[in-house]
């Protein structure tokens, strides 16, 4: 047993002279990219950003599924009424809206998916109540689960702290 820890500490001397280290090689690996975080009262969402018109025209149409904690944040240049409807939608949403002062104005909760033969004349479409500058996306039951409610802050932390005004 002593002879086989002599030679396993010499063949680890040998691996770190090899590698100009003193020990073995160590693989670190890279840090993952910071998440953009969505902070409502006291839920935290994990968001992709549609921020570009060509991001929000598409939005989350066409994902089969979002995991739960997990959202899509839409930004405007300025508050103003906005309208989102549910084309090539596969499952029931939350649409949070937000003011410029970064406070949840109202949620839709429950906004369910367009029907099978996807008639645009069918598809659900949801105006926000007042003016908002952002719009969160969360899957259907999520505000209800947190007990978000009008009124609560609002705070980007993460990747997107400091960025687009909340």
């Amino acid at each position: 047993m002593q002879a086989l820890l002599i030679l396993m500490f010499a063949f680890l001397a040998v691996l770190g002279c090899a590698t100009g280290q003193d020990g073995p090689a160590t693989i670190v690996p890279a840090a993952p990219p910071e998440s953009a975080l969505v902070s409502i009262g006291d839920a935290t969402y994990t968001v992709d950003l549609a921020v570009t018109p060509e991001e929000r025209q598409q939005g989350l149409s066409g994902r089969e599924h979002m995991p739960q904690d997990v959202g899509m944040l839409f930004v405007f240049e300025e508050e103003r009424p906005l309208h989102f409807w549910m084309k090539e939608m596969h499952f029931p949403l939350d649409i949070i809206w937000i003011d410029a002062q970064c406070r949840l104005v109202e949620v839709a909760a429950d906004v369910p998916t367009p029907p099978p033969n996807d008639d645009n004349a069918e598809i659900p479409r949801v105006q926000s109540p007042s003016p908002a500058r952002y719009v969160l996306e969360l899957n259907a039951g999520e505000a209800a689960r947190n007990g978000l409610q009008p009124g609560d802050p609002v705070e980007f932390l993460g990747a997107i702290a400091g960025q687009h005004g909340c």
